[in-house]
């Protein structure tokens, strides 16, 4: 978007309301608007290495027209779409070797690899039935599997890739990045190798792979665990992939957590903040203890929660060609009183 227009964008809200994005803060916390949007449906985050960029996801229709993949300076705040064509963009990190994973939330969805996204010249294009791409950069992963691609995270050595199969009957996927192979979560057996990753769901099937009621999202612990956030029943799970066979347990479950989304871990804080895709919507942090609400959006819903120090980024996601925006959520410092 022209930067002109995002300030006429922000004031047109400014001028309907005093609180533009209708988020409501709880005490203590605060948030100021960073770009707007129509129709980009805004979804994972992740920053660049260097903690200067902001890639954000765009789950809109494929489509040489559809933006796929944004990208924000933070210190000036411009904007580049970075990529178009992809089908309901999602599944957004940052690989240890540097490299930007790019899933896509369809049943036949690709996880897509650009090398050197800091490189990558805007206004790039990628043709998802040909499987080609407008800069060799970007590639499909093709040995990653086919299916609804949204939770994704990698293991601290760096050797795989954790992928969720996001629907009602959906598993959980390991991918050897050494070895180029696919493999599926048997709740007996472990780790079983997946033939054909093209049709993943069908070999998944034929294993008797545990399935899942939609895993939304994952996030590796700083011990080098594994959370999913399983939307359809509620809860957090976590993954121990350490030992000689994976372990799988609930972490979280709590009564007013009712469609957990996205995940982020906040290390500083030792909380994990988790948004809520209901509605209302929700963006929560777990303290160890107890679940405390941080804000919610009766009318959008609240995305791809990402944390660099003190500071918290949110997206607000809404359709019908209303503004969609991000947000910079910061804790207010407390000020004794005169």
């Amino acid at each position: 978007m022209p930067y002109a227009l995002y300030i006429i964008l922000l004031c047109s809200l400014a001028a309907c309301n005093l609180n533009p994005t209708g988020i409501q803060m709880q005490a203590g916390w605060k948030a100021r608007s960073l770009a707007a949007w129509h129709d980009h449906h805004p979804d994972m985050m992740v920053f660049s290495k260097d903690g200067k960029t902001l890639y954000i996801s765009c789950e809109t229709p494929g489509g040489l027209l559809s933006p796929s993949l944004i990208a924000i300076n933070l210190k000036n705040n411009h904007q580049r779409t970075l990529l178009f064509g992809l089908a309901h963009a999602d599944a957004l990190k940052m690989a240890p070797d540097g490299s930007l994973w790019l899933g896509e939330e369809t049943a036949d969805g690709l996880m897509w690899r650009i090398t050197e996204p800091g490189k990558l010249p805007p206004e790039q294009r990628v043709d998802r039935q040909r499987l080609q791409s407008s800069d060799p950069a970007i590639a499909p992963l093709l040995h990653a599997g086919r299916f609804s691609h949204e939770g994704l995270t990698f293991s601290q050595d760096g050797r795989f890739a954790y992928m969720a199969d996001e629907w009602e009957e959906g598993c959980i996927y390991r991918y050897d990045m050494q070895a180029r192979k696919l493999y599926v979560l048997h709740k007996k057996k472990g780790w079983i190798a997946i033939r054909e990753p093209n049709n993943a769901r069908i070999d998944a099937e034929k294993l008797h792979a545990q399935y899942f009621n939609r895993i939304e999202d994952m996030e590796t612990l700083p011990d080098g665990r594994i959370l999913l956030a399983e939307t359809g029943t509620g809860r957090v799970l976590v993954l121990d992939d350490r030992g000689n066979h994976p372990q799988l347990n609930t972490w979280l479950e709590h009564e007013n957590l009712v469609h957990p989304d996205n995940l982020a871990w906040d290390e500083k804080r030792g909380w994990l903040w988790i948004t809520d895709d209901g509605n209302p919507s929700y963006l929560w942090a777990w303290d160890g203890k107890e679940l405390h609400e941080i804000a919610h959006h009766d009318d959008a819903e609240i995305t791809g929660v990402t944390i660099r120090g003190d500071d918290v980024y949110i997206n607000l996601q809404r359709s019908l060609s209303r503004p969609e925006v991000l947000l910079h959520i910061y804790e207010q410092p407390n000020t004794p009183e005169s």
